[in-house]
């Protein structure tokens, strides 16, 4: 894992975050599960949305490091 790769994926693309965090052990209703939690803001999801960007919420919850930077890699890059 790693957040400083995640965080300049983000920095690439003009797409601030409020949260990247890898989260160990959280109770799921099947057992527990590991994964990333990225926190995005309000306003950033909806530039993200009017960029034509819909796969994203403000919580989003990722299984490994690899799947959230091919997530960021669809991403639109963000206008500063």
């Amino acid at each position: 894992m790693s957040k400083r790769k995640i965080l300049a994926a983000f920095k690439k693309k003009n797409i601030p975050i409020e949260h990247a965090q890898y989260m160990r052990g959280q109770p799921t209703p099947s057992g527990y599960a590991n994964g990333w939690d990225i926190e995005i803001s309000e306003d950033t999801e909806s530039r993200l949305f009017d960029a034509g960007f819909s796969n994203c919420e403000q919580w989003n919850e990722i299984d490994t490091t690899d799947e959230v930077i091919d997530w960021i890699s669809t991403m639109p890059t963000l206008a500063i």
